[in-house]
């Protein structure tokens, strides 16, 4: 066998690898979120924000290798339009937190929630920014 298919198999066998593993990582993540909702103890809530740190650079890490091997750029799959639909979910979820607001009278829930909805205002300011900088980039 020619040593460039070798090669390609090889590449090829990698990519479905990491994807797995990408795939895996993800839903790591999305149990260690539904455990942190229920889980009151700080010292393993602080343990099941370790792993979700871990998890989101896994996933940073393998989908960097990804690219590489696919010779995409790191930034390919960030669209202005994808960007925009990422903004309106942002917009959506503090509607509904404002509205789980409206309903609570207890000040606990209020200030907890008031607080989402700060983080929500800062997540769509952030995302405006990185759309100006993907147009700007494109351009």
């Amino acid at each position: 066998m020619e040593p460039h298919i070798k090669e390609l198999e090889k590449s090829q066998k990698l990519y479905g690898l990491l994807k797995a593993q990408y795939q895996a990582e993800r839903e790591e993540l999305a149990h260690y979120i539904e455990l942190l909702g229920s889980v009151q103890n700080s010292l393993i809530r602080s343990y099941f924000r370790t792993l979700l740190s871990d998890g989101l650079k896994h996933i940073e890490y393998i989908s960097g290798i990804m690219s590489d091997i696919e010779g995409a750029s790191s930034a390919a799959g960030l669209t202005s339009e994808g960007i925009k639909k990422s903004i309106s979910e942002e917009r959506e979820s503090r509607e509904l937190l404002q509205s789980c607001l409206e309903l609570t009278e207890k000040s606990e829930i209020k200030s907890i929630l008031t607080s989402i909805i700060v983080d929500e205002d800062h997540h769509i300011k952030i995302l405006e920014h990185v759309d100006q900088l993907v147009r700007s980039y494109s351009e």
